[in-house]
């Protein structure tokens, strides 16, 4: 080697020595990419494994979602069961509702057959006894009925002899006992009487103990007479 040649200074990379360095670099990246790519197939990564990435970058969790799903489930299960108990409530208290007002009806048409019966049994005439007795025997029970049959021939005679003429009117009545569809009416009323002795009529007041029963969809009268 010469004295000019340790001298010179050493030359710059050609650029063929460039593009060959350019290109094992490139080259390296390469395999380093598709050793990677390699890597994620043989992990068995896929697609589902990732959450996609929210419209802000962030990727969702599924853990809250399946959270709130239960939550809206557990709602919707809770006002289920409120419907129904209230569903349940309402149709007691309709159905209780119904009873009372059945039962309210029912004394109402009892104290009304004891009424009207009351006013029949407290008007009369010695000059047609027959339809007194017809008429209180309308609507009567058998122990009433065979009652006033035996009851019959004195209580025509002392009208007859003393000409008794009388009318009766319903002042109040009251519903006091229930059983067994049977009905107790307290019935408060007031007669108007006159005879031979007494040709002015006078009025007086008269409590009466009447027992009601429905029977085959009619009410019947079952007892009758003064309160004790």
């Amino acid at each position: 080697m010469t004295n000019d040649e340790q001298t010179k200074p050493p030359t710059e990379p050609t650029e063929v020595e460039d593009g060959a360095a350019a290109a094992t670099t490139d080259g390296d990246l390469l395999v380093d990419e598709n050793a990677l790519t390699a890597s994620v197939a043989t992990a068995g990564v896929d697609d589902s494994d990732v959450a996609p990435p929210s419209p802000s970058g962030r990727r969702w969790s599924a853990l809250p979602q399946s959270r709130a799903a239960v939550a809206v489930s557990a709602v919707i299960v809770v006002l289920a069961v409120l419907v129904g108990v209230f569903a349940y409530l309402y149709l007691e208290a309709d159905d209780a509702k119904s009873t009372l007002e059945n039962d309210a009806a029912q004394r109402a048409a009892a104290a009304e057959a004891a009424s009207d019966y009351t006013t029949k049994s407290l008007t009369y005439s010695y000059e047609n006894t027959d339809a007194f007795f017809a008429a209180v025997k309308e609507n009567a029970g058998e122990a009433l009925i065979k009652r006033y049959d035996e009851v019959r021939p004195t209580l025509t005679q002392i009208m007859q002899q003393a000409q008794v003429q009388a009318s009766g009117r319903v002042l109040a009545t009251s519903v006091t006992g229930d059983t067994d569809g049977e009905y107790t009416v307290m019935v408060f009323a007031s007669q108007k009487t006159q005879n031979v002795q007494n040709p002015q009529p006078s009025e007086l007041p008269t409590l009466l103990k009447v027992i009601v029963s429905k029977t085959a969809g009619s009410w019947q009268i079952q007892d009758y007479g003064p309160a004790e």
